[in-house]
């Protein structure tokens, strides 16, 4: 087995499928020291300071009241919302929900290590994500990612049923599940989709967890904003229209002055940018 770092070497299968429009899986090929564990799980609901959003709960698609499994704690002499309630929480396991926890790369250090990886192999923003889903159950319906999706079976087996992603495939619901593959992930499994795969994933016969990585590249509104703080950034504005007299003059100079500005500007610089913002956006590094 590898490490998850491993399998982003020059030449690997992982790195040749994000180009493709294929999915791919990876048999036992993740070694899983240092990757969460299900009783990691179970102790961070027992005892951490686990707040919003960093979690939800979701059952088929549903998610329980914020009553049901927020708690308030007092800190430093304040009363502040939003903390998990590990009773909710525990039953609505009990009941069969998904526990999800949202960007782990903010909290937990080898996945945080993984995350960077990815971001410095792929020209996307990665997050993480951890699903921890009773036998029997599944969390979310069949939905569609708005990104490409690498996941890792870490305890447990999980059901994956996946769909074609239309041509011109967005985030939503509105999955065809007239046909589908399935595909059985056990611990040390990879799952590699193609943006806009249709998916959903049933724990078998044990509790499951699985680590999700979401590769999400520069949408055109990013790389416009991009483009534009690039322009803002190099003084070029302030002398763009100086001269003109009146406010129609001024547009037409300023735009006459982007399309120039494009002749420097490379495509490569640009998403790099983009993916810059988003990176500081969410807290990666």
């Amino acid at each position: 087995m590898s490490t998850l770092t491993d399998l982003l070497e020059d030449g690997s299968d992982l790195r040749t499928a994000y180009h493709g429009s294929e999915t791919l899986v990876l048999r036992a090929a993740v070694a899983l020291d240092g990757l969460p564990r299900i009783s990691d799980i179970l102790a961070l609901i027992d005892g951490s300071l686990l707040r919003r959003p960093y979690f939800s709960v979701l059952q088929e698609g549903l998610a329980p009241s914020d009553s049901e499994v927020l708690a308030t704690r007092e800190v430093a002499g304040s009363r502040v919302d939003g903390f998990i309630d590990p009773v909710g929480v525990g039953r609505q396991l009990a009941d069969g929900a998904t526990l999800k926890l949202n960007q782990v790369e903010d909290w937990h250090p080898f996945l945080r290590d993984v995350n960077d990886a990815l971001n410095a192999v792929f020209p996307a923003e990665s997050k993480a994500f951890l699903f921890y889903t009773p036998a029997g159950k599944r969390g979310m319906l069949p939905h569609r990612d708005g990104s490409r999706v690498v996941a890792v079976q870490l305890e447990g087996a999980k059901e994956w049923h996946l769909y074609d992603a239309p041509p011109e495939a967005s985030a939503g619901l509105d999955v065809d599940t007239s046909e589908e593959q399935v595909v059985v992930l056990e611990p040390g499994d990879l799952l590699y989709l193609p943006h806009g795969t249709g998916h959903a994933a049933t724990a078998i016969d044990r509790a499951s967890l699985h680590v999700t990585f979401t590769l999400t590249e520069p949408s055109p509104s990013a790389l416009v904003q991009a483009y534009i703080d690039a322009w803002i950034a190099s003084g070029r504005p302030a002398g763009a229209g100086r001269d003109a007299t009146s406010a129609l003059a001024r547009a037409a100079a300023l735009l006459a002055d982007l399309k120039d500005f494009a002749s420097g500007v490379d495509s490569a610089t640009l998403v790099d940018r983009a993916l810059t913002t988003a990176r500081l956006r969410d807290g990666s590094r």
